[in-house]
């Protein structure tokens, strides 16, 4: 866990700053329920990766299978709510510091917390 002087460097820096450019990836929307591809019982721990190139999209009704059945299961996206991370985003883009946030996800849980689109 993050120690009481990490956290309030932290905060200064944020206090500090003209503007924030955030950079998230699976974890931050680990929370929320949705499992993340590597680590263990994320999504590649179920389903091969090589499964999902496009050759084998292309070249095999299995391997087509495996993919919209791991798209059924994003059913976890659609009912998933933002974790406190994406509310913490969420208030840096009401305080007028958030620049913007670079992200892998596709969950769109930081809009769900208040970061505008044209903002990730």
């Amino acid at each position: 866990r993050e120690s009481a002087v990490e956290i309030e460097l932290l905060a200064n820096l944020i206090l500090q700053a003209k503007k924030i450019v955030v950079f998230t990836g699976a974890g931050v929307s680990t929370e929320s329920g949705i499992p993340d591809f590597r680590s263990p019982g994320g999504i590649w721990c179920r389903y091969d990766p090589d499964d999902f190139t496009i050759q084998k999209f292309l070249g095999s009704p299995e391997a087509r299978r495996k993919h919209w059945q791991m798209l059924s299961e994003s059913g976890l996206i659609m009912e998933a709510e933002p974790a406190p991370a994406h509310y913490a985003l969420a208030s840096l883009e009401r305080l007028g510091k958030l620049d913007c946030v670079i992200t892998q996800n596709v969950d769109k849980l930081h809009q769900k917390a208040g970061v505008p689109g044209d903002k990730v």
